[in-house]
């Protein structure tokens, strides 16, 4: 990807210049998975944005309350208990006032109250005249958030993840901060410390069981010691489609996100293979489209 927003802090006041910039090199991506039926490249209603809060969700005149599908807003961590407030403050810079266009990807409101929708603006220092560039993608790019799986942010997964992986290759934002940094899955001292959090593991899967009502991932030998992934699909026929989904993924590299429990040993659990990302240059592997039959 192109320029980045590369800052010391979240208090660089210069956020219209440099914002700009990474905003423009992101249309591309989206426009590329737009062509491809993928993911919208352009919203449908308009708003002003009147407030963002900590969760970089959006307020708008008339109150209508967005969620950015695919956003996961920092949380505050014990080095920097300010992180929030300050994306909170760069986004706030950047959009409250704007005109932003937006797409609802689920219908209704979700149990807060939030319309779940992929937002576009006008990059910073702009006029309403230029084409809106994609809010989710330059957030990411900044490092002002994670990406957060989610069955609205699917279509637009492959460039949310880009923009991501941009910004922690760099170290940009909360990529600077080591509380945010992707855990080994044999790292054991740094599960202990983050138990009961929201983090990223990457690693080689070593095993794959159909142990109903769970698929067990597994990261070693030992059961309880070494890291797993656990799956939990909804019914028997989601069953069927996640194991075969995964099926394929054993003895490659891959990258989860979610909730870490330790009470059994360190583990996530997630609902959809769709959370599990394959990594570097194992990429060429992905997990297999659902309904593909499973190995016998």
């Amino acid at each position: 990807m192109g320029p980045h927003l590369r800052f010391r802090s979240f208090t660089d006041m210069r956020l219209a210049i440099v914002f700009s910039a990474a905003l423009v090199v992101l249309a591309r991506p989206v426009e590329v998975q737009a062509a491809a039926g993928l993911c919208p490249d352009e919203g449908g209603t308009r708003g002003r944005v009147v407030s963002v809060n900590e969760r970089l969700e959006l307020t708008l005149e008339g109150g209508i309350r967005l969620k950015i599908a695919g956003v996961d807003p920092p949380r505050p961590t014990p080095g920097d208990p300010e992180l929030d407030a300050r994306a909170q403050d760069r986004l706030t810079q950047w959009l409250v006032g704007q005109e932003i266009v937006f797409r609802q990807l689920e219908p209704g409101l979700d149990r807060w109250g939030r319309r779940i929708a992929y937002v576009f603006a006008p990059a910073a220092g702009q006029g309403p005249e230029k084409a809106p560039l994609p809010v989710g993608e330059a957030i990411l790019d900044a490092g002002l958030a994670r990406y957060e799986p989610s069955a609205a942010a699917r279509p637009c997964r492959a460039s949310l993840l880009a923009a991501e992986a941009s910004a922690r290759t760099a170290g940009l934002g909360l990529w600077a901060d080591p509380y945010y940094a992707v855990i080994a899955a044999a790292d054991r001292p740094s599960f202990a410390e983050k138990a009961g959090t929201a983090v990223i593991v990457e690693g080689r899967i070593t095993g794959i069981a159909d142990r109903r009502p769970r698929i067990m991932l597994t990261f070693g030998p030992r059961q309880g010691w070494d890291f797993s992934i656990a799956i939990f699909p909804r019914n028997s026929k989601a069953f069927e489609a996640a194991y075969a989904a995964v099926a394929g993924l054993n003895g490659r590299m891959v990258r989860v996100r979610g909730l870490l429990d330790t009470r059994f040993g360190p583990q996530i659990e997630i609902s959809n293979p769709d959370e599990i990302e394959v990594t570097g240059q194992e990429q060429d592997a992905q997990v297999a489209p659902a309904g593909t039959p499973a190995p016998r």
